[in-house]
């Protein structure tokens, strides 16, 4: 069956794929559903009135408000700590990783992980959206499909970009929005070829959401005017102090998971420590609790005190921070949502009052504000704006949110450099570079082209011996051997020359381990010919040892640097034809 579904037989199959995208967006769509469905249910058991968090917390005792969130903690520590590290906080890096990393790979069973981890952390009050994870939830469902059906690397990126786009696409209503994220943020390499299957699934999604939870969008959105285009530099201003936010809540998480780093907390009582924080900022300020789209749709009413949106924007900042950086398994998009909201309004209200007849009232750039604060985190302005633009289909809003989110984007840039998700991957030590190019070099693994028929010596082999085999053997680099069969080194046809003037008597004398280069540099079988580039980049030698991965110094194979530019173009013909046939 892997052989059918290449996609060199893109054409005869181009109704199959499509079908398989439209069955991504409806398992999606569906698990969209249950999952809010699930939150409902265990906000309800926890808060009792999952409508109305903050006015049922105010009938509650401090130290149930406290506990909560812990005894969550206690319930999602063990899982992040011993059995789906994976489902460990937004689940959008973890996605991206997989494109980058692992060739479009989820395990399959990190839904229904993923699932349970998100519906404890954010039922009992951890400040994290449910964005992420449903972006993580259906991103495994569409790998997990194209596992099963053994398509090929390219389309398990494809197929898992579907699934992100569906999840973010039915919590919206916004189908134009899912698409783009996928693009934008999941897809390092994106390709027009791929974007009808990837909005099918989006489309898909939309719809099963709305046939169960309604089309009216998440928020409640007031009318947005453009008063006066003098308000457009006013915009501008609001989106370099959302850059300025995000890099400030990118950092905070960072030093929240530093923290528990640094003090040695075991990993599976870090999310109690989080509630627990948490917990104490709810007592007198319950807004911080869970997802915040009763905080949002408050601001965007103009329910909100000035005074109070201030303290809101410092405390869901604080409390995200200790959520996220805890382990709660929840997103990120939902709390820049709600903190661009906060300082939007606040930023609103003071300029409203000091050019009322000039401005619009303080809830229209608090719709702006979240738009420019999702840029400024995510990296990724063109699904911020058409976020905003889905949730009020409002052309007057095009123009202010483009300039908020562009101004955050670059201050975010010029100021620190990455996005939130970008940040966790380079702790991991995965670089985030984008390209098909670099794509390219990522799918292809150094084991597949590696030269496994090659020659070796022992360490100990009489010059003569190992001049005699140069002369009959078609390879001009001999790894050399210990007796336990370990690498030791390398020797090339150019070591052999230089003692080719003397040899006389030293034919008898010198071994190989005489003249062999020591400082030789190796690469694993694991390793794609991005790292394969790399170690070539610059230096003299054409010629390297494969190694097993699990072994350092056991030689599988020799990787030449011809072969290596060879197949690495073989590939690139093959995915221009594919680009053409598509």
């Amino acid at each position: 069956m892997s052989q059918r579904w290449r996609f060199g037989n893109y054409r005869e199959n181009l109704i199959a794929l499509l079908l398989i995208a439209i069955l991504i967006g409806v398992a999606t769509g569906f698990l969209a559903v249950g999952f809010r469905y699930l939150l409902l249910y265990a906000s309800a058991f926890c808060w009792n009135d999952p409508f109305d968090i903050v006015g049922a917390a105010t009938s509650i005792p401090w130290y149930v408000i406290v506990a909560t969130p812990v005894i969550g903690g206690l319930l999602v520590g063990p899982v992040i700590a011993f059995w789906a590290p994976e489902t460990r906080g937004a689940g959008v890096p973890e996605v991206i990783e997989a494109v980058v990393a692992h060739e479009g790979r989820i395990r399959h069973r990190t839904t229904l992980f993923k699932l349970a981890t998100t519906v404890v952390s954010i039922g009992s009050g951890a400040s994290v959206g449910r964005e992420g994870p449903i972006v993580h939830m259906g991103s495994s469902v569409g790998s997990s499909i194209a596992q099963w059906i053994r398509l090929s690397h390219e389309w398990r990126r494809v197929f898992l970009a579907c699934g992100a786009a569906a999840g973010i696409a039915a919590t919206f209503n916004a189908p134009m929005a899912g698409m783009l994220f996928a693009a934008e943020i999941i897809l390092v390499d994106f390709q027009v070829s791929y974007l009808s299957h990837i909005a099918i699934s989006s489309v898909t999604a939309t719809v099963i959401s709305h046939h169960f939870l309604g089309s009216l969008p998440a928020f409640e959105i007031p009318y947005f005017e453009l008063v006066s285009y003098w308000e457009i530099p006013l915009y501008g201003l609001l989106g370099i102090l959302a850059g300025l936010l995000a890099v400030a809540f990118i950092k905070s998480v960072g030093k929240v998971e530093d923290g528990f780093a640094f003090c040695r907390v075991p990993v599976w009582l870090r999310p109690a420590i989080g509630g627990f924080m948490v917990g104490l900022i709810a007592i007198d300020f319950p807004h911080v609790l869970g997802v915040g789209y009763e905080t949002i749709n408050l601001m965007l009413s103009a329910q909100t005190a000035v005074g109070l949106l201030l303290i809101l924007l410092v405390l869901k900042l604080a409390a995200t921070s200790f959520s996220v950086g805890a382990g709660f398994s929840g997103g990120i998009f939902a709390p820049s949502l709600v903190l661009g909201g906060l300082l939007g309004g606040l930023f609103g209200s003071g300029m409203h009052a000091l050019w009322p007849e000039m401005t619009a009232a303080y809830p229209a750039y608090g719709l702006v504000g979240m738009g420019a604060l999702v840029a400024g985190t995510t990296l990724a302005p063109i699904t911020a704006i058409f976020t905003i633009f889905e949730l009020t289909y409002n052309f007057d809003i095009i123009l202010p949110v483009m300039t908020s989110s562009i101004a955050s984007l670059i201050t975010v840039q010029t100021v620190y450099g990455y996005s939130i998700y970008e940040t966790k991957l380079i702790k991991k030590g995965i670089r985030m570079i984008r390209g098909h190019d670099v794509t390219l070099l990522r799918s292809m693994l150094v084991r597949d082209y590696m030269d496994g028929d090659f020659e070796w010596v022992r360490e100990d082999t009489l010059l003569g011996k190992l001049i005699a085999k140069a002369q009959d053997s078609p390879y001009p680099h001999f790894p050399v051997l210990n007796n336990r069969d370990e690498l030791v080194g390398m020797v090339s046809l150019r070591d052999l020359k230089e003692v080719l003037a003397e040899m006389g008597d030293l034919c008898e004398l010198v071994v190989a381990s005489e003249i062999m280069t020591r400082d030789i540099f190796t690469i694993s079988t694991h390793d794609n010919f991005e790292t394969a580039f790399e170690v070539f980049e610059g230096r003299s030698f054409s010629t390297l040892p494969v190694v097993d991965h699990r072994r350092p110094y056991r030689v599988v194979g020799l990787l030449k640097k011809s072969n290596l530019l060879l197949a690495y173009n073989q590939k690139v013909l093959k995915m221009d034809a594919f680009s053409r046939v598509s």
